[in-house]
């Protein structure tokens, strides 16, 4: 990254390079300032300014000049990302019954456990937490972590209070079927003490209905879809470069500007593991979601286009100057022009790290000079 050059040299003559190679991205640049030669008063003089050193005040009266502070700040430097605002999709549901649909869920809406995810024949197929999927029916003097998990669950829901009703264990025992029937009169299913296949669903978390795959007289099998899921909260979702992979990491903190050009903040809380190629035949990607700090500042965006700011860079504390202040010297090097009373003198700075329409100098000027800006 190079320093702006945006103030007319002000050597008479090109000694070397007229401008240096720049280095790293906030790499500071040590460059020597050599000799300076003026002209004045019919004469010729020599003034010499290395490190800072003063030269003949400037004749140019400081009242008609524009002047900025030499400042202590921060300076950072971030990487903005086109992202998406929305809901993240999430997998299907779907039901074991076969049969006509009678009932469904609104779209929106979000089904907990215990919830009816859709009426088969006038039948609950009913959400349940659990990390397995029914793959049989389950009845009295069935064994097994599937049925360990039912009897959490209908704990869970209340119907096991203080474990006195039955056993939460592996074994499908008699007081398992007298509680499921007491949960299966509760909603309206047929209170048979038996979970056939198909009744239940389980569910590591609650599910948001994002879409109805079906409707209401539709016939469905066994694996049919019956809506799709989306995540419950609002999140930031963007494409990072594999080649920008170094520039973002999980827990970072971003800037994220909403379509009506507001800002807040979020979290990046998961980036992908594995790439995906760009179907435009661009740059692959990894897949990145930031999480909002405050979810309500996004309430009714849906699927907007948003601005994700990065930081990717950062000083802090240091002695920085508007970049236009900069002079840049023929003979490389460059300089500040500093008020000196009624007028102004040039000053050798280093240049460093910029950022913000500012960059970090080191040399004489001190944070509360003014120095001159185009």
């Amino acid at each position: 990254m190079s320093v702006p050059d945006t103030r007319e040299a002000r050597s008479l003559e090109v000694i070397g390079d007229p401008e240096p190679e720049p280095g790293e991205r906030g790499r500071r640049w040590w460059i020597p300032v050599t000799l300076l030669l003026l002209l004045g008063g019919g004469a010729l003089a020599w003034y010499t300014i290395l490190g800072g050193a003063e030269e003949a005040p400037d004749t140019t009266a400081a009242a008609e000049l524009s002047f900025a502070d030499v400042v202590v700040t921060d300076l950072t430097e971030t990487s903005e990302y086109d992202g998406t605002l929305g809901r993240m999709e999430g997998d299907p549901v779907s039901v074991r019954l076969e049969g006509t649909v009678t009932g469904l869920p609104e779209e929106g809406r979000t089904l907990e456990q215990g919830d009816v995810v859709a009426w088969i024949d006038n039948q609950p197929v009913v959400l349940l937490y659990g990390d397995l999927p029914v793959w049989r029916e389950m009845r009295e003097d069935t064994e097994g972590p599937d049925v360990l998990q039912l009897e959490n669950a209908l704990t869970e829901l209340g119907f096991n209070e203080n474990e006195e009703s039955m056993t939460v264990d592996e074994t499908f025992s008699a007081a398992t079927a007298s509680v499921i029937e007491t949960w299966q009169e509760s909603i309206g299913a047929e209170d048979d003490g038996i979970v056939g296949i198909g009744e239940v669903v389980f569910s590591t978390a609650p599910v948001r209905v994002s879409a109805l795959q079906v409707s209401v007289g539709d016939q469905v099998g066994s694996g049919t879809p019956i809506f799709t899921t989306s995540s419950d909260e609002i999140e930031v979702s963007f494409d990072l470069p594999t080649f920008e992979a170094d520039n973002v990491e999980v827990g970072a903190q971003v800037e994220v500007q909403l379509p009506d050009l507001s800002t807040t903040t979020g979290i990046v809380t998961e980036i992908a593991t594995t790439a995906e190629l760009s179907e435009n035949g661009g740059d692959a990607t990894f897949p990145v979601t930031v999480e909002l700090d405050d979810p309500s500042v996004a309430e009714g965006i849906v699927d907007a286009p948003v601005t994700v700011a990065v930081i990717t860079d950062q000083v802090r504390g240091v002695t920085a100057v508007p970049v236009e202040a900069l002079v840049a010297l023929t003979e490389g090097g460059y300089a500040v022009e500093v008020a000196d009373g009624s007028g102004t003198r040039l000053v050798a700075v280093e240049p460093g790290f910029f950022a913000e329409g500012l960059v970090e100098i080191s040399g004489e000027p001190s944070p509360g000079d003014k120095v001159v800006v185009p």
